[in-house]
């Protein structure tokens, strides 16, 4: 039994000398090793013919198996049997091609998981950067969102296939997924059948197809198993060097698999880049294209003061800005703010961004916004119209009066006063002078406020109502004290109630025009023919003198005007209305109308 612990000994230290040249072991007596003790298979007596079998004698040698008769006997036999080709190269140069064909396939894993992370870090970022601006393209500019969407898509797809080369390598359920889907195509499988295919592709293959060098299969064993499939390749040398042979190429494969993933992820990305490209660089040509064709009505617009907007549809007042911005605000709270600057060509231009920055500066929803003024200090003042809904219900975001003040694309000094719809109702002052000049009562319960006024001469409020009316007149309120409105919480003070005699019809703007020195009203009142229209009314502001009617010029009528005030464009004066009269699921903006002074007929 000693003999055949030697042979086999000798088979398991193959490589021993070749692996560490430098080691002398012929001078130490030969040790077995203590990990490994294998019992000889009685049937094994006879070792089977090696091909390599001239290099054990030097391999004995090497390890320091001392001779014994056994090993005289097994030289002399060798030297009687007839020569074999020798394996092509020696030990040292296959170990030194398996190691570099390892480190060689390993490292362009690693690069693919590399450029892998690259391209999930890349369109990643991009993702994130168009959701996150995508509220601004489509308030700017919607038509935009395509080549974006495009970019988006793309994008994403190349995550997808970036995700999957990263992926750990998992061949059984890929292709097991890949037939699956082969054959529900031509009919030879079905949706239970995925199922069956998954498990059966898991389970432990057979004991010839397993390669312990494999991770996939190496798994799939017991520890009891895995130890006895171990010693079995171990004994077998040139099972040992298919196995690894084996291996190299799975990890060939696995690299093919993640590179051709990777090819896909970078087309998407290439590709991607090249359609939203030339989906941006279409639509402005056909953007282009339909603005031309608009060019001469254009023009025209614009030659008698005429413009439209782009995103507004129903202003209902408007102030500019000490900077020469023009503020405007809409009834309905998503768009209650907008701030619009000159273009070139005298147009006004929408600053979709900054509108909303100030919007949301405020902190609470603004639900129709009714009117605008300023006083000599550049403070802003807004007002809701404090109307009940539709429902006939009270809503704390529709009864608001404001003090604010903008600067930049900032807003700050904000003050709010809510109450002034039951100060209204209360007030004993505004109801005994409401029926000691007109006789008639009002009642504030159907109140509506959608002019508003500061007069810098006495520091004063004055409220516009749309409703209700004093019989057949309309009224303004007159708040006296609003700084101590806002700065220290005192209850408004009211004045006499002014009366207008605007032929029935309730206020919808009302502003100082600074040039004709006189306040500016505009009404809707009743034509000849039963129709409304909007008229325009100056007034100087003594309670007792009665508004003259202005006309304006002969050109397309502006319905529904709802605001008015006096620009500076250019150092030069204009007169600037704009009509409540758009429709956004039409997709009609509103329009506006810049006059010179001249134009207006008295």
């Amino acid at each position: 039994m000693a003999k055949k612990t030697t042979q086999d000994s000798t088979d398991f230290a193959l490589t021993d000398s070749d692996s560490d040249p430098d080691t002398d072991t012929s001078q130490k007596p030969h040790q077995p090793e203590p990990a490994l003790t294998i019992t000889a298979d009685p049937a094994s007596e006879t070792p089977p013919p090696d091909p390599t079998a001239g290099d054990t004698a030097d391999q004995a040698e090497t390890i320091g198996d001392a001779p014994t008769k056994s090993g005289k006997k097994n030289k002399k036999a060798n030297k009687d049997k007839p020569a074999e080709d020798p394996l092509p190269g020696s030990n040292k140069a296959v170990e030194t091609m398996f190691r570099n064909a390892y480190r060689a396939e390993l490292d362009t894993i690693a690069l693919a998981a590399t450029k892998a992370n690259i391209m999930i870090s890349l369109n990643g970022f991009i993702i994130s950067a168009l959701m996150i601006s995508g509220a601004f393209i489509f308030a700017s500019s919607p038509a935009f969102l395509m080549p974006a969407g495009v970019f988006m898509f793309t994008a994403a797809t190349s995550i997808i296939f970036a995700l999957l080369a990263a992926s750990p390598e998992r061949a059984d359920l890929f292709k097991t997924i890949w037939g699956w889907m082969c054959d529900v195509r031509h009919r030879r499988a079905g949706l239970g059948d995925l199922r069956r295919r998954l498990l059966q592709a898991s389970r432990p293959r057979s004991e010839e197809q397993v390669n312990l060098l494999i991770y996939e299969d190496r798994v799939r064993l017991s520890r009891d198993e895995h130890w006895q499939q171990m010693q079995a390749l171990m004994r077998d040398r040139e099972q040992v060097y298919f196995s690894m042979s084996d291996h190299l190429y799975w990890l060939g494969t696995v690299t093919d698999r993640k590179f051709r993933l990777l090819n896909l992820s970078y087309t998407a990305f290439r590709w991607g880049l090249l359609a939203s490209l030339i989906c941006f660089i279409g639509l402005k040509f056909v953007l282009g294209v339909v603005a031309t064709a608009e060019t001469h009505n254009t023009v025209r617009l614009r030659s008698m003061g005429i413009g439209e907007f782009e995103a507004i549809y129903e202003p209902s007042a408007v102030q500019q800005l000490p900077d020469g911005r023009i503020l405007v605000v809409e009834d309905e709270p998503d768009r209650a703010i907008s701030l619009l600057t000159f273009a070139e060509d005298g147009s006004l231009t929408e600053d979709h961004g900054s509108g909303l920055k100030i919007m949301r500066g405020f902190g609470r929803q603004l639900d129709d916004l009714e009117g605008l003024s300023i006083d000599d200090s550049d403070r802003i003042y807004a007002t809701t119209s404090h109307s009940l809904t539709n429902k006939g219900v009270s809503k704390p975001d529709r009864e608001q009066l404001m003090r604010f003040r903008i600067s930049g694309g900032n807003i700050g000094e904000i003050q709010t006063y809510t109450g002034l719809r039951d100060a209204l109702i209360n007030s004993a002052v505004i109801r005994d002078e409401l029926a000691a000049q007109s006789g008639a009562t009002a009642d504030f319960k159907d109140l509506n406020i959608e002019g508003l006024a500061h007069v810098a001469e006495k520091n004063q409020l004055y409220v516009g109502l749309r409703s209700p009316l004093a019989g057949d007149q309309s009224v303004i309120v007159v708040i006296e004290n609003p700084d101590a409105l806002f700065d220290r919480g005192a209850e408004p003070r009211f004045g006499p109630p002014i009366l207008l005699p605007l032929q029935g019809g309730g206020i919808r703007a009302l502003s100082f025009d600074p040039i004709l020195r006189s306040f500016l009203i505009v009404n809707e009142i009743e034509g000849y023919e039963g129709n409304r229209y909007s008229q325009l009314w100056s007034w100087s502001g003594e309670p007792a003198a009665e508004p003259e009617p202005i006309a304006l010029p002969d050109i397309i009528n502006l319905n529904n005007v709802e605001s008015i005030d006096s620009i500076v464009v250019d150092g030069q004066p204009r007169l600037l209305i704009m009509s409540d009269e758009g429709s956004e699921k039409k997709n009609e903006p509103a329009r506006y109308m810049m006059l010179d002074y001249e134009q207006l007929q008295r």
